[in-house]
């Protein structure tokens, strides 16, 4: 088998309603809509392996899809059997200039595309190939963005009667109204709910123990990245700046840990594998959040959740809103992972007004279950594909 052609087209994905996030997110504020590029590898056998860049940032300057195809040129003519040669091949030659989060994402593109084709060749779902399955459906947490306490109250209210049992709000920017929207959320997701709350890095450290043990009086259960030393804008833009002081970023976040009643929880998948090591040596956080599009290869976010595992940690899949592909993906690489057992953040079924796949991934009483056909499991839906074509 070899590839044919490679195919990347543009989508733009109405959200639910606009998303807000706190300053340091790195994430547009009143988002109303998602734009995607979506890879298409055609083998000599008409099989097409599918992948997504997701949720793209207007900051990037990212180029036109028919760029993008140009620097993978290389894809074509090569065997996707020989899965890790043919990737590294690909993204070696994507240029250094690229903004850091694209070049992850497109890197992970490429790889779920080439997993795709070889799960299709082997008839095997794509948490076969990543060789085994912990468990057949993964826990959801609903992701609530920073809205008014009445908009909170009606989606939280809405999530329960659709059986969710798990939550995150993003918090950060109003410190008293993040205290009411969390103890509204408790009050009415009730007292066994999981609720976490996300504040992107918005707050220096002092300011973060009063926050989350604030937060935590209230009904909070743990905290995602509450230091301003690995913001989520850091993150996606510089996030060499992270990785140069991972030992000190690693100290804060344990002190922090120290002086709160509460659990943390970091992201790992956009920084290199000495903050992981750092955050595990320092005692310095609880889970794990990995977000496999991140992490530029599902490979090398199955190793970030082994290094959770290994560590003592616990782990949850995080999200960048991702289409049904990567959501896939996603789903996928959960049901292979034993330490992924904290409620995960596969959002993009619940926050998109829609897709462009078929089957499409639906919620089963805040479950998600991965498709169970050949590869990603999903197609691609062409009439959907032209109602949201940009």
């Amino acid at each position: 088998m070899h590839i044919q052609k490679v195919r990347i087209r543009a989508v733009a994905v109405p959200r639910v309603y606009d998303t807000r996030v706190a300053d340091a997110g790195g994430h547009e504020q009143a988002k109303t809509q998602s734009l995607y590029y979506v890879l298409e590898l055609r083998s000599n056998t008409g099989a097409i392996g599918l992948g997504e860049i997701s949720d793209i940032e207007s900051s990037w300057n990212v180029p036109t899809p028919h760029a993008l195809c140009a620097l993978l040129c290389s894809l074509e003519g090569s065997d996707p059997l020989r899965h890790q040669d043919t990737w590294e091949t690909a993204t070696a030659a994507l240029p250094k200039a690229l903004h850091p989060e694209l070049r992850s994402l497109l890197s992970a593109a490429v790889d779920m595309a080439l997993l795709d084709l070889v799960g299709q060749h082997y008839n095997a779902p794509l948490h076969v190939l990543l060789g085994c399955t912990h468990r057949t459906r993964i826990q959801v947490s609903w992701v609530a963005f920073i809205r008014t306490v009445e908009e909170i109250e009606d989606e939280i209210s809405s999530k329960v009667g659709e059986g969710f049992t798990a939550f995150k709000l993003k918090v950060g920017n109003e410190p008293n109204m993040d205290i009411e929207r969390v103890r509204l959320c408790r009050r009415i997701a009730g007292p066994e709910a999981y609720i976490k709350v996300d504040a992107s890095g918005q707050w220096e450290e002092q300011e973060a123990i009063e926050q989350i043990n604030a937060l935590a009086a209230v009904g909070a259960d743990a905290v995602e990245t509450p230091l301003r030393a690995a913001a989520r804008a850091l993150a996606k833009d510089t996030p060499e700046l992270v990785n140069e002081k991972a030992e000190d970023v690693a100290a804060a976040l344990a002190r922090v840990r120290e002086r709160v009643a509460i659990g943390l929880i970091e992201h790992v998948s956009d920084f290199e594998e000495r903050f992981a090591l750092e955050l595990i040596a320092q005692h310095a956080v609880d889970v794990f959040n990995v977000v496999p599009v991140q992490a530029g290869q599902l490979q090398r976010a199955q190793r970030l959740l082994h290094l959770a595992e290994s560590g003592g940690l616990t782990a949850l899949i995080g999200s960048t809103v991702e289409l049904g592909i990567g959501t896939a993906a996603a789903a996928h690489l959960a049901t292979a992972c034993a330490s992924v057992s904290v409620a995960s953040d596969l959002v993009g079924p619940g926050l998109l007004k829609g897709d462009v796949v078929m089957p499409t991934l639906r919620y089963d009483r805040g479950y998600m279950r991965p498709p169970s056909g050949p590869g990603l499991g999903v197609q691609l839906d062409e009439e959907r594909m032209q109602v949201y074509a940009v």
